[in-house]
């Protein structure tokens, strides 16, 4: 069953679109070896590809598009890097969005905006495989400078390239560059580069509740307290660092629901202020449970 809450009158639904099987090595900066309760039998830590539907009075919105249909193989010569003996037959899992949307009761055709929060790849799967469109009436929205830092310079049979160019071609494409954009009434993107260039995060506001999706601004539950972790594909990784803990200042200690695309079970968070701070997993923004800060260690009451 999806993890859905409700912020005022609309309702966010975490989707799983697929998942990723990511060596250590992807986290510069992360000790593994001090945390193996984290790292799968096949020596990567497994992470979801996730997706946001949110659904108000006037509008469903999907935030981010998933990896696609296909499966990518794992690359032998990162097994090899990796010092993988047994490396898992694929790097990234796809093909489980349409399943997703159909169990939350939407059908393509009836999501209004696609908001990319970035554009890579795991992001925009599903924007037009293949060249189709998706969600023929959907407006997607992204941040301008990711289309000339990842679109652009991709081969021309890049599927993601593919996908936005037809997109492109179809008029569906909205680019935005301001500091802020409102998508939706309640609904809000705010700029916070670093990851890409152009990455946004989104604010809900309804009815005197707020939950903010982070998409990759967030990579890993550690950054919460290990600053020094970054990710092998951001743009600018000091710049994301900085975005990351401009966000975990605003939001800790405050009743807000918190939503990552990558997120282990992508379970709606609150930061409950401490030192260290901790996630604390929620029904709502105002409706909690308490979770380990980590698989294997104690949790404390309270949200």
């Amino acid at each position: 069953m999806p993890t859905a809450i409700s912020v005022g009158n609309v309702r966010v639904t975490a989707l799983t679109a697929g998942s990723s099987h990511l060596p250590p090595m992807f986290y510069p900066g992360w000790d593994a070896s001090a945390h193996p309760e984290l790292i799968q039998d096949d020596g990567t830590y497994h992470i979801p590809t996730g997706c946001f539907l949110i659904q108000g009075d006037s509008f469903t919105i999907l935030l981010d598009a998933g990896s696609g249909p296909d499966n990518l193989d794992f690359p032998p010569e990162m097994a090899r890097l990796a010092q993988l003996s047994a490396p898992p037959k694929y790097l990234s899992v796809g093909g489980l969005l349409p399943a997703a949307l159909a169990a939350a009761g939407v059908t393509p055709a009836e999501i209004t905006t696609v908001f990319l929060t970035h554009l890579h790849y795991d992001h925009i799967g599903w924007v037009a495989p293949g060249g189709t469109l998706f969600f023929p009436a959907a407006e997607v929205v992204y941040g301008a400078a990711d289309w000339d830092a990842l679109i652009a310079p991709a081969p021309a049979d890049d599927q993601g390239r593919v996908g936005m160019e037809a997109a492109k071609a179809a008029g569906s494409l909205r680019p935005v560059d301001a500091p802020t954009v409102q998508i939706a009434p309640g609904i809000t993107a705010h700029h916070a580069p670093g990851h890409t260039p152009g990455h946004y995060i989104l604010k809900i506001a309804s009815e005197g509740q707020e939950a903010y999706l982070l998409g990759d601004a967030v990579q890993h539950p550690l950054q919460l307290t290990d600053p020094g972790i970054t990710f092998l594909s951001d743009a600018d990784a000091q710049r994301a660092s900085q975005t990351r803990q401009k966000i975990f200042t605003e939001l800790e200690g405050r009743d807000v629901a918190i939503g990552m695309d990558h997120f282990p079970g992508l379970e709606f968070q609150h930061i409950t202020a401490g030192t260290p701070r901790s996630w604390t997993t929620c029904t709502g923004p105002s409706r909690t449970r308490t979770i380990p800060r980590r698989p294997g260690s104690p949790g404390s009451p309270g949200c």
